[in-house]
Protein backbone atom coordinates (compact mmCIF):
# COMPACT_ATOMS: atom_id res chain seq x y z
CA UNK A 1 0.00 0.00 0.00
CA UNK A 2 2.54 2.65 1.17
CA UNK A 3 4.58 2.06 -2.25
CA UNK A 4 1.46 2.52 -4.25
CA UNK A 5 0.87 5.86 -2.38
CA UNK A 6 4.44 6.92 -3.26
CA UNK A 7 4.25 5.68 -6.96
CA UNK A 8 0.33 7.46 -7.54
CA UNK A 9 2.36 10.87 -5.82
CA UNK A 10 5.37 10.35 -7.39
CA UNK A 11 2.69 10.21 -10.52
CA UNK A 12 0.60 13.11 -9.68
CA UNK A 13 3.67 15.41 -8.77
CA UNK A 14 4.95 14.93 -12.38
CA UNK A 15 1.59 15.37 -14.22
CA UNK A 16 1.15 18.88 -11.88
CA UNK A 17 4.62 19.83 -13.70
CA UNK A 18 3.63 18.71 -16.75
CA UNK A 19 0.73 20.44 -16.57
CA UNK A 20 2.67 23.93 -16.08
CA UNK A 21 4.74 23.78 -18.28
CA UNK A 22 2.23 23.12 -21.18
CA UNK A 23 0.87 26.24 -19.64
CA UNK A 24 4.20 27.87 -20.56
CA UNK A 25 3.73 26.77 -24.18
CA UNK A 26 -0.12 28.33 -24.89
CA UNK A 27 0.44 27.51 -28.94
CA UNK A 28 0.20 23.78 -28.17
CA UNK A 29 -3.89 24.56 -27.38
CA UNK A 30 -6.14 25.80 -29.54
CA UNK A 31 -7.02 29.21 -29.10
CA UNK A 32 -10.66 29.18 -29.54
CA UNK A 33 -12.76 29.64 -26.93
CA UNK A 34 -15.53 28.32 -28.11
CA UNK A 35 -13.60 24.95 -29.08
CA UNK A 36 -12.31 24.99 -25.18
CA UNK A 37 -16.24 25.57 -24.06
CA UNK A 38 -16.70 22.11 -26.10
CA UNK A 39 -14.26 20.79 -24.40
CA UNK A 40 -15.01 21.38 -21.37
CA UNK A 41 -18.71 19.95 -21.41
CA UNK A 42 -17.24 16.53 -22.68
CA UNK A 43 -14.96 16.57 -20.09
CA UNK A 44 -17.41 17.05 -17.48
CA UNK A 45 -19.74 14.52 -18.50
CA UNK A 46 -17.14 12.22 -18.47
CA UNK A 47 -16.23 12.93 -15.05
CA UNK A 48 -19.58 12.49 -14.13
CA UNK A 49 -19.73 9.40 -15.66
CA UNK A 50 -16.42 8.43 -14.06
CA UNK A 51 -17.95 9.42 -10.88
CA UNK A 52 -21.08 7.55 -11.07
CA UNK A 53 -19.36 4.17 -12.04
CA UNK A 54 -16.99 4.74 -9.36
CA UNK A 55 -19.58 5.29 -6.89
CA UNK A 56 -21.54 2.31 -8.25
CA UNK A 57 -19.01 -0.15 -8.10
CA UNK A 58 -17.52 0.62 -4.49
CA UNK A 59 -21.05 0.58 -3.22
CA UNK A 60 -22.14 -2.87 -5.28
CA UNK A 61 -19.29 -4.43 -3.52
CA UNK A 62 -19.69 -3.23 0.17
CA UNK A 63 -23.59 -4.63 -0.38
CA UNK A 64 -22.86 -7.78 -1.56
CA UNK A 65 -19.07 -8.91 -0.54
CA UNK A 66 -18.73 -8.44 2.86
CA UNK A 67 -14.91 -8.54 3.53
CA UNK A 68 -14.30 -10.02 -0.01
CA UNK A 69 -15.55 -13.19 0.96
CA UNK A 70 -17.77 -13.53 -1.86
CA UNK A 71 -17.20 -13.20 -5.78
CA UNK A 72 -19.11 -10.23 -7.06
CA UNK A 73 -20.57 -10.67 -10.91
CA UNK A 74 -23.91 -7.99 -10.54
CA UNK A 75 -24.62 -4.42 -11.10
CA UNK A 76 -21.86 -2.72 -12.77
CA UNK A 77 -19.54 -5.65 -12.69
CA UNK A 78 -21.52 -7.42 -15.47
CA UNK A 79 -20.21 -5.32 -17.91
CA UNK A 80 -16.76 -5.05 -16.55
CA UNK A 81 -14.48 -6.27 -14.37
CA UNK A 82 -12.95 -3.33 -13.19
CA UNK A 83 -16.02 -1.01 -13.10
CA UNK A 84 -13.60 1.24 -10.08
CA UNK A 85 -10.47 1.18 -13.00
CA UNK A 86 -12.86 1.92 -15.60
CA UNK A 87 -14.35 4.92 -13.56
CA UNK A 88 -11.20 6.54 -12.92
CA UNK A 89 -9.89 6.37 -16.61
CA UNK A 90 -13.10 8.25 -17.34
CA UNK A 91 -12.14 10.69 -14.64
CA UNK A 92 -8.81 11.23 -15.98
CA UNK A 93 -9.80 11.08 -19.22
CA UNK A 94 -12.41 14.03 -18.57
CA UNK A 95 -9.68 16.41 -16.87
CA UNK A 96 -7.37 15.92 -19.56
CA UNK A 97 -10.11 17.47 -21.87
CA UNK A 98 -10.31 20.18 -19.20
CA UNK A 99 -6.49 21.28 -18.82
CA UNK A 100 -4.35 19.38 -21.84
CA UNK A 101 -4.55 19.74 -25.68
CA UNK A 102 -7.01 17.60 -26.91
CA UNK A 103 -4.08 15.37 -28.66
CA UNK A 104 -2.22 14.42 -25.55
CA UNK A 105 -5.79 11.95 -24.47
CA UNK A 106 -3.33 8.93 -25.78
CA UNK A 107 -0.50 9.90 -23.82
CA UNK A 108 -2.99 9.73 -20.95
CA UNK A 109 -4.35 6.15 -22.01
CA UNK A 110 -1.03 4.97 -22.39
CA UNK A 111 0.04 6.20 -19.12
CA UNK A 112 -3.09 4.92 -17.52
CA UNK A 113 -1.84 1.23 -18.77
CA UNK A 114 1.11 1.24 -17.88
CA UNK A 115 -0.11 2.17 -14.29
CA UNK A 116 -2.74 0.02 -14.09
CA UNK A 117 -2.42 -2.92 -15.90
CA UNK A 118 -0.49 -4.80 -13.74
CA UNK A 119 -1.93 -3.88 -11.08
CA UNK A 120 -5.30 -5.50 -12.37
CA UNK A 121 -3.50 -8.39 -13.25
CA UNK A 122 -2.10 -9.11 -9.66
CA UNK A 123 -5.40 -8.38 -8.59
CA UNK A 124 -7.27 -11.17 -10.88
CA UNK A 125 -3.92 -13.31 -9.96
CA UNK A 126 -5.21 -13.21 -6.20
CA UNK A 127 -8.85 -13.50 -6.88
CA UNK A 128 -8.55 -16.55 -9.44
CA UNK A 129 -6.90 -18.49 -6.46
CA UNK A 130 -9.81 -17.60 -4.19
CA UNK A 131 -12.43 -17.90 -6.39
CA UNK A 132 -11.03 -20.54 -8.79
CA UNK A 133 -12.87 -21.65 -11.95
CA UNK A 134 -15.99 -19.36 -10.63
CA UNK A 135 -13.66 -16.82 -11.08
CA UNK A 136 -12.24 -17.84 -14.53
CA UNK A 137 -15.47 -18.25 -16.02
CA UNK A 138 -16.37 -15.08 -14.90
CA UNK A 139 -13.18 -13.62 -17.21
CA UNK A 140 -14.64 -15.03 -19.53
CA UNK A 141 -17.65 -13.50 -20.12
CA UNK A 142 -17.00 -10.27 -18.92
CA UNK A 143 -13.84 -7.80 -20.18
CA UNK A 144 -11.33 -6.69 -17.95
CA UNK A 145 -12.37 -2.89 -18.14
CA UNK A 146 -13.56 -1.97 -21.41
CA UNK A 147 -17.21 -3.40 -21.51
CA UNK A 148 -18.52 -4.75 -24.53
CA UNK A 149 -20.58 -1.82 -26.39
CA UNK A 150 -23.65 -5.02 -27.02
CA UNK A 151 -23.25 -5.62 -23.60
CA UNK A 152 -23.92 -1.95 -22.78
CA UNK A 153 -26.60 -1.30 -25.37
CA UNK A 154 -29.07 -4.04 -23.47
CA UNK A 155 -27.98 -3.54 -19.97
CA UNK A 156 -30.50 -2.21 -17.40
CA UNK A 157 -29.50 1.39 -16.26
CA UNK A 158 -31.44 0.32 -12.41
CA UNK A 159 -29.39 -2.73 -12.50
CA UNK A 160 -25.67 -1.17 -13.01
CA UNK A 161 -26.45 1.97 -11.29
CA UNK A 162 -28.46 1.74 -8.00
CA UNK A 163 -28.55 4.78 -5.90
CA UNK A 164 -29.00 3.38 -1.80
CA UNK A 165 -25.26 1.38 -2.92
CA UNK A 166 -23.87 4.21 -4.65
CA UNK A 167 -24.42 6.88 -2.02
CA UNK A 168 -23.80 4.28 0.83
CA UNK A 169 -19.89 4.68 0.83
CA UNK A 170 -17.91 8.49 0.96
CA UNK A 171 -16.74 7.91 -3.00
CA UNK A 172 -20.42 9.58 -3.10
CA UNK A 173 -18.31 12.81 -1.79
CA UNK A 174 -17.19 12.80 -4.96
CA UNK A 175 -20.02 13.67 -6.67
CA UNK A 176 -18.78 16.96 -6.09
CA UNK A 177 -15.91 17.47 -5.03
CA UNK A 178 -14.54 16.33 -8.75
CA UNK A 179 -16.53 18.58 -10.52
CA UNK A 180 -15.51 21.72 -8.22
CA UNK A 181 -11.94 20.76 -8.75
CA UNK A 182 -12.26 20.58 -12.98
CA UNK A 183 -14.17 24.08 -12.04
CA UNK A 184 -10.86 25.52 -10.49
CA UNK A 185 -8.36 23.85 -13.33
CA UNK A 186 -10.50 25.00 -15.85
CA UNK A 187 -10.64 28.82 -14.73
CA UNK A 188 -6.95 28.72 -14.18
CA UNK A 189 -6.27 26.89 -17.49
CA UNK A 190 -8.31 30.17 -19.10
CA UNK A 191 -6.94 32.53 -16.97
CA UNK A 192 -2.94 31.43 -18.10
CA UNK A 193 -3.77 30.40 -21.58
CA UNK A 194 -6.33 33.05 -22.98
CA UNK A 195 -5.27 35.85 -20.53
CA UNK A 196 -8.29 35.91 -18.23
CA UNK A 197 -11.67 33.75 -17.36
CA UNK A 198 -15.53 34.69 -16.64
CA UNK A 199 -16.08 32.99 -13.81
CA UNK A 200 -19.97 33.30 -14.06
CA UNK A 201 -19.89 31.68 -17.64
CA UNK A 202 -17.65 29.15 -16.44
CA UNK A 203 -20.16 28.14 -13.65
CA UNK A 204 -23.30 28.42 -15.69
CA UNK A 205 -21.29 26.13 -18.34
CA UNK A 206 -20.74 23.48 -15.67
CA UNK A 207 -24.03 23.48 -13.64
CA UNK A 208 -25.90 23.17 -17.46
CA UNK A 209 -23.64 20.52 -18.45
CA UNK A 210 -24.53 18.74 -15.17
CA UNK A 211 -28.19 19.45 -15.30
CA UNK A 212 -28.48 17.71 -18.94
CA UNK A 213 -26.24 14.75 -18.22
CA UNK A 214 -28.88 14.44 -14.80
CA UNK A 215 -31.67 14.58 -16.80
CA UNK A 216 -30.48 12.26 -19.79
CA UNK A 217 -29.25 9.95 -16.76
CA UNK A 218 -32.72 9.80 -14.96
CA UNK A 219 -34.41 9.57 -18.05
CA UNK A 220 -32.59 6.07 -18.62
CA UNK A 221 -32.93 4.75 -15.54
CA UNK A 222 -37.02 5.79 -15.59
CA UNK A 223 -37.58 3.44 -18.63
CA UNK A 224 -34.83 0.68 -17.86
Amino acid sequence: MKKRIKIDSALLSIIIIFTGVLYIFKGLYWQSLLVDNIKDCFGLVLILKGSFLRMSGRGHKKAHSKRSESLVTSGPYTLTRNPMYLGSFLLGCGFVLLVWPLWLLPVFAWLFYVRFNKQMIKEEEFLTKSFGETYKTYCRKVPRLFPKISKMLKAKTREVFNFDEMFSTKESRNLWTWPLLAFVLESLQEILIFGGTNLVRTLLLFIITFCVYLCVFMVSYQKN
